[in-house]
C-alpha cells in the first residue's frame, strides 16, 4: 500500500501512552455465554482491501464460535494517531495493524505483546529477510509481517527509446547519462520532461530513493543502536549522484511522478511496487510504455532497493492475547486450494508482494507482467527500513537534508554531516 501524506509525529502522544501504561487493558472482553470478543485495528477502511479482509474474519466467525473477531477501521492517515489515544485510554484493540516504521516507537510504549516463541520461530523460517527485516526491531519481532513493498526503478520506453536508449541503465553512471539524454525543457528553460525523479508522494519524499542507491552502494542507514550509518564514503557518492543530476536540471524535487509519470512528463523515477497497479489503472492501454528494472548502483551488476513493511501484532494489554494469537496465526498461516495462504492471495490480489517467501515463489511462477519479477526479486536484498525508536525522526531529518541538496544545492558531504547530528538514539 501506498504510503501517503500526513504520519503524523507523535512522540509527545507516545510519550504520554508510555506512561499511561497502567491505565485499564485491552478493550477485547468475554461476550454472552462465555465467548471471547477479539477487536482488530487496521487501516484496510476501502476495497479491495477491507472487503477481503471481512471475508477472511467472517470465515474464521462462522468455524470459531467461541472466539469472534470484529474489525475496526481507520484512514491510514488516522492509525497511528487512533494506536495512541485508545491505547492511552485502556481502549487499545487486542489486535493492531501497523506501519513497521512505528515499531520501535510502539515497542517502547508498550503496545505490542512479545511474539510467542513457537510462533516467532514459524514467522522467521517462512518469510522473506527483507520482509522480517521491516518488522522486527534489534532483535524483537512484532508480529506477522503483511504488506511489503520493495523499491525498483521505473521508466517509460517510449521517451528512453525516443533518445537512442534501448535498454534500462544498469549503473550510476549510465543512469545520470540517460537522466540528461531524455530531459527536455521548453524555450524558458521549464522542464517539459524529467529525466529522473527524486522526490515522491507521501511521507517518504526524498528518504527512499536516496536509501536505495544507499544500498546499492552497500551502505545502511541506521545502526542497531539507532545511530546514523549513512554519513560516509556510501552515502557521500549516492548522493552526488543526486546533486549532479539536480545540478544538471535533469530532476526537479517540485515535480511530482505520481502526477506526470502517467502523462510522459518524467522518464524514470525510483518507486515502490504498490504503483504498478495505479498506473495500470490510470494509463490504461498507454502501460505498455512501463519498464521496470532494478535500481543500479555504482558498478556493473550492482543493485540496490529499500523494504519497508506493515505486521499485524496482539497489544501487550489485551485480555485475551492467547486467543489473539491463535486468530492471528490462522489469518496468515491458512491455505487456498491455490497452495498460498489466504493472507497472501489477498495481499497478492492488491499487486502487493506476498511476504512469506513460498507465497511469492508461487507466485513468481506465474507473473504475466515482467514489470513484477525485479519487484519480486529485490526481496531477496532490499534494505529493510529500520523501525527502531527514533526512525521516525531519524528519516525527516534524512529528508530535510536530502532536499538542502536538491533544492538549494548544498553539498552532500555538509547536508549529511547535518543530518547526522539531529539523529539521536534513544
Amino acid at each position: 500500500m501506498r504510503i501517503r501524506k500526513g504520519i503524523p509525529a507523535l512522540i509527545a502522544a507516545l510519550g504520554l501512552m508510555a506512561t499511561g501504561a497502567a491505565c485499564g487493558g485491552g478493550d477485547g472482553s468475554g461476550g454472552g455465554g462465555g465467548n471471547v470478543q477479539l477487536t482488530l485495528l487496521s487501516h484496510y477502511a476501502s476495497d479491495p482491501a477491507k472487503s477481503g479482509l471481512d471475508k477472511m474474519i467472517a470465515q474464521w466467525n462462522k468455524e470459531n464460535p467461541d472466539i469472534q473477531v470484529k474489525s475496526e477501521v481507520v484512514k491510514f492517515d488516522d492509525l497511528l494517531t487512533t494506536l495512541t489515544v485508545r491505547q492511552t485510554g485502556g481502549r487499545g484493540a487486542d489486535i493492531v495493524s501497523a506501519y513497521g516504521l512505528w515499531g520501535g516507537q510502539l515497542e517502547k510504549a508498550n503496545v505490542v505483546a512479545k511474539v510467542p516463541d513457537e510462533i516467532a520461530q514459524k514467522i522467521k523460517a517462512s518469510y522473506s529477510p527483507a520482509a522480517l527485516g521491516a518488522v522486527t526491531t534489534g532483535d524483537t519481532l512484532l508480529g506477522y509481517p503483511t504488506e511489503f513493498n520493495t523499491y525498483a526503478l521505473f521508466y517509460n520506453k517510449k521517451i528512453l527509446a525516443a533518445a537512442g536508449v534501448s535498454k534500462p541503465p544498469a549503473t550510476w553512471a549510465e543512469l545520470e547519462d540517460v537522466a540528461k539524454k531524455v530531459v527536455k525543457r521548453d524555450a524558458n528553460g521549464n522542464v517539459q520532461v524529467e529525466g529522473l525523479s527524486l522526490i515522491q508522494d507521501g511521507d517518504n519524499k526524498s528518504a527512499h530513493p536516496f536509501l536505495s542507491l544507499l544500498d546499492s552502494a552497500g551502505g545502511t542507514f541506521l545502526g542497531k543502536d539507532g545511530s546514523p550509518q549513512f554519513n560516509n564514503d556510501a552515502g557521500k557518492s549516492a548522493l552526488q549522484v543526486e546533486a549532479d543530476l539536480a545540478a544538471a536540471k535533469a530532476t526537479n524535487p517540485s515535480i511530482s511522478p505520481t502526477k506526470q509519470f502517467r502523462s510522459g512528463g518524467v522518464a524514470m523515477a525510483i518507486q515502490a511496487g504498490w504503483w504498478l497497479g495505479s498506473l495500470k489503472t490510470q494509463m490504461k492501454d498507454k502501460y505498455s510504455d512501463v519498464g521496470v528494472a532494478p535500481i543500479p548502483g555504482p558498478t556493473a551488476g550492482s543493485k540496490g532497493s529499500l523494504a519497508y513493511g506493515f505486521f499485524m501484532g496482539v497489544n501487550q494489554r489485551s485480555k485475551h492475547s492467547d486467543e489473539a494469537w491463535k486468530f492471528l496465526s490462522w489469518l496468515n498461516e491458512h491455505q487456498t486450494e491455490g497452495g498460498v495462504t489466504e493472507m497472501g492471495k489477498w495481499l497478492a490480489d492488491q499487486g502487493l508482494i506476498p511476504p512469506r517467501a513460498a507465497d511469492a515463489a508461487t507466485y513468481q511462477k506465474t507473473l504475466t507482467d515482467a514489470n513484477f519479477k525485479p519487484i519480486y526479486a529485490a526481496a531477496e536484498y532490499a534494505m529493510p527500513e529500520p523501525n527502531q525508536a527514533g526512525a521516525y525522526e531519524a528519516k525527516t531529518a534524512l529528508h530535510n537534508a536530502i532536499m538542502t541538496v536538491l533544492a538549494n544545492g548544498k553539498s552532500p558531504d555538509e547536508a549529511l554531516a547535518q543530518a547526522a547530528k539531529a539523529v539521536k538514539p534513544q
